[in-house]
């Protein structure tokens, strides 16, 4: 299991993008700043047809794609790559 939390303030949407990975399931949440309430969530596995470009569509409506990259890139290489599949 991995967890890590990207505190980007008003870059994401509440601030804070929480990433867990148990398994081959990856849990993506929206975390308020300041109360850390769940603003939105996410859950996908990894083994799912297109994980890869779910993942990265949701990161890129919780925040800019340059973010949306480097959580890509962790979550890549804490899970293996994921290939697109079309």
């Amino acid at each position: 299991m991995a967890k890590k939390t990207f505190k980007i303030g008003e870059y994401a949407v509440g601030g804070i993008i929480a990433v867990e990975i148990t398994g081959k399931v990856v849990q993506i949440r929206a975390l308020d700043y300041y109360s850390k309430n769940v603003v939105s969530s996410g859950t996908t596995s990894i083994t799912e047809r297109n994980a890869k470009w779910l993942i990265d569509k949701y990161l890129n409506e919780l925040t800019s794609s340059y973010y949306a990259d480097k959580i890509l890139t962790w979550i890549e290489s804490n899970v293996g790559k994921m290939e697109y599949q079309f």
